[in-house]
């Protein structure tokens, strides 16, 4: 199949089923989707607005993208309404893009922030079916990019890791385009903060190869969000970033394995929930060990890089935050686990570890798949 068809294939397919948790779970309101918390501190503009809310939750990443979505600029008074606004305001690029696509109305702003959306994840599977295609692969493999954690996550809860995640699958396609690279980095960056690993890993990539100028032009890539990030924090250099960090390695990943997350469930629930979480920590620490390996096997190549740094930055990703859940870990690991598939050669054992975080992230899903079901039956 054209990798085209496959991309839009898989995105209608991804639309029906959000059209339908949207339609059972959340009664037509799409901004279930934004996993918005009753408490959500709302600046006067939005007052108006029918969100639907999860009552006894905090909330999610995407209730904040939602607002940054409709006050980009820090101008409507969406920033005092953030806790933490100059590190959220840092992410700039994906509610930017919906503003934009909204032309910065605001009645529009939910459907051109849904669009984006399934937009990166038309572009990751066409990317990945594309570079499937030319590493002689079946182009049927691009639909591996819906498995990625930060997939599955951005289309139920609306962050925008899945927008890094594709552009991790495009900055490998186009490594030999200097241009197209520069500005998918620079896109990157102005994404999440997890992209300066790999912008840092290619340009010494580069500078390695003697292709000094082109070393340069890459960790130019970050100019733009450095740029924005004076911006949003006033000047101030403080990285909130670095507090994710702990100096001990493998801190983070071992602290949760010995202290467990504690589930209100039923005794037989919490049991399963902390067994598939194992399974997951055994796909991070699979990905960990591959990387291991082809650092051992002196592997050195535009992909391999960021890939060494990516994994770094993670064996010293001490948050216990960020470890708590398969969801949070999967999504801000989706571009370690892409870039690891990809150097490792696209197969069934490079894309395992990928489906065991899967596994744990299904449990998430289970409500919402149970109401679908009944609401089918009835």
């Amino acid at each position: 199949m054209r990798p085209w068809l496959l991309a839009a294939s898989a995105v209608a397919f991804l639309w029906l089923c959000q059209f339908a948790t949207v339609r059972y779970n959340y009664g037509g309101n799409w901004t279930g989707l934004f996993c918005i918390a009753p408490q959500q501190v709302l600046p006067d503009f939005l007052r108006s607005e029918r969100l639907y809310t999860f009552n006894g939750t905090d909330g999610y990443d995407g209730q904040i993208f939602h607002l940054i979505a409709h006050d980009p600029w820090m101008t409507r008074g969406s920033a005092a309404a953030i806790g933490g606004a100059e590190f959220r305001y840092q992410r700039i690029f994906v509610p930017a893009l919906a503003w934009l696509l909204a032309l910065g109305r605001d009645q529009r702003v939910h459907a051109a922030y849904f669009t984006v959306i399934l937009g990166f994840a038309f572009s990751g599977v066409f990317w990945l079916a594309r570079l499937a295609e030319l590493r002689g692969s079946h182009p049927a493999w691009g639909l591996a990019f819906i498995a990625a954690p930060a997939t599955i996550t951005s289309l139920d809860r609306m962050t925008a890791d899945i927008a890094l995640a594709a552009f991790c699958v495009g900055f490998v396609l186009y490594a030999e385009s200097m241009w197209r690279v520069v500005v998918i980095l620079a896109c990157a960056a102005l994404t999440r903060e997890t992209a300066v690993p790999i912008i840092a890993g290619y340009s010494l990539f580069l500078f390695t190869r003697r292709q000094f100028a082109k070393s340069i032009a890459a960790a130019g890539a970050m100019l733009p969000a450095g740029a924005w990030f004076l911006y949003v924090t006033h000047g101030s250099a403080k990285a909130h970033a670095v507090s994710y960090l702990h100096w001990m390695p493998l801190y983070g990943f071992f602290e949760r394995i010995v202290h467990p997350a504690v589930y209100p469930l039923p005794p037989w629930k919490a049991a399963i929930a902390v067994s598939f979480d194992f399974i997951a920590l055994a796909g991070v620490a699979l990905t960990l060990v591959a990387v291991a390996r082809l650092a051992f096997r002196r592997a050195w190549t535009p992909t391999a890089a960021p890939m060494y740094l990516l994994a770094l930055a993670v064996v010293f990703l001490g948050s216990r935050d960020v470890w708590e859940d398969a969801y949070n870990f999967g999504r801000v690991l989706s571009p370690l686990f892409l870039l690891a598939f990809l150097e490792q050669g696209i197969g069934l054992a490079s894309l395992a570890p990928m489906a065991m975080l899967d596994l744990r992230i299904s449990l998430n899903l289970a409500g919402q798949s149970e109401g679908i079901v009944r609401g089918l039956l009835k």
